[in-house]
């Protein structure tokens, strides 16, 4: 089960500590920051707390794209206003992405960006279709944009002035694919080929979504990710008997944690932001404590192809 690390301020700088913040994650822990750890303008929070999203059973939140310097999901057709936005989302992913960079070093050479997100809606109570429902235990998988192994890191915000947001977490991954893979529930994918057939269909995939037709090019590990998060998200015997920890983060505080690794739900909570991060292999500290690890050695097949995560990873920048 997770623990929450406390990082006090300024305890990150410690020459001591370099490493110490992204062993604690890679262990399937919970960095948790008292007060947001870098500037943060007030006039920045008071917009964002200002917005008003029309509600949508679909929509989860507002995305900030780096890569493309652009917003999605945002419902204001006043210029003025989405480029505002625009420039508070941008701002807030460069300072998270600068101080995360200095207190998780190792990883900051080898990360890719990933989107950044504005989240305004209460989450307790929420109408959404169960697979897309944040308050259900689940370990994070994107059924749009496969990892080939790489994990999701994440770094959250909470800007709502009077509530915190209140998690809950249970099992890590490892003791969850254990438990739940393969004959258990959720099956063990074929192993990676390399046959004359398997690159002649990825080379077809490649080819249709270079016309801009969006197409998935999922490893095993990816199939199976996906295929746990629905799995645990459609489980009630789980979600109702499972070992449960409690969690509050209160107003401005902050924190980051694999969502790939730390099963976790979000029962309440409003006005939140968060950066995501994808962590390659190798820039981890541990890679055998990695899901793509454990789920290889308890399948006993090998779940990526390493030309596959090379060229994700170089197309994302």
């Amino acid at each position: 089960m997770a623990e929450k690390i406390v990082v006090q301020q300024d305890e990150w700088k410690k020459e001591a500590n370099r490493f110490k913040y992204a062993t604690e994650l890679e262990a399937g822990n919970i960095l948790f920051f008292p007060e947001t750890p870098f500037d943060f303008p007030p006039e920045e929070k008071i917009f964002l707390l200002q917005q008003r999203q029309a509600s949508s059973k679909g929509r989860k939140n507002i995305a900030y794209k780096p890569q493309l310097d652009k917003i999605t999901n945002h419902d204001s057709k006043d210029p003025e206003t989405a480029q505002k936005m625009l420039d508070v989302l941008r701002n807030y992913s460069q300072r998270a992405t600068h101080f995360l960079s200095e207190i998780l070093s190792p990883y900051a050479r080898g990360w890719k960006h990933d989107y950044a997100s504005f989240r305004p809606f209460q989450e307790q109570g929420r109408k959404l279709r169960l697979r897309a429902r944040n308050d259900l235990l689940h370990v994070d998988a994107f059924p749009t944009r496969p990892l080939h192994g790489a994990r999701i890191l994440r770094f959250f915000t909470n800007i709502n002035p009077t509530e915190g947001r209140r998690w809950i977490t249970s099992r890590p991954f490892g003791e969850l694919a254990a438990s739940f893979g393969g004959e258990r529930g959720v099956p063990f994918p074929s192993s990676v080929g390399y046959s004359l057939k398997e690159r002649l269909e990825r080379k077809m995939k490649e080819f249709v979504a270079k016309t801009g037709v969006k197409i998935p090019l999922r490893s095993p590990y990816d199939v199976f990710m996906l295929k746990m998060h629905h799995f645990l998200k459609e489980n009630e015997d789980f979600q109702k008997n499972c070992p449960k920890d409690h969690w509050e983060f209160p107003p401005n505080s902050c924190w980051a944690v694999f969502t790939d690794l730390v099963s976790h739900a979000a029962l309440s909570g409003q006005y939140a932001l968060e950066q995501t991060f994808i962590v390659p292999q190798n820039v981890l500290l541990f890679p055998e404590k990695s899901p793509v690890s454990i789920l290889e050695r308890l399948s006993g097949k090998n779940m990526v192809n390493i030309e596959f995560l090379s060229k994700m990873l170089a197309s994302r920048g």
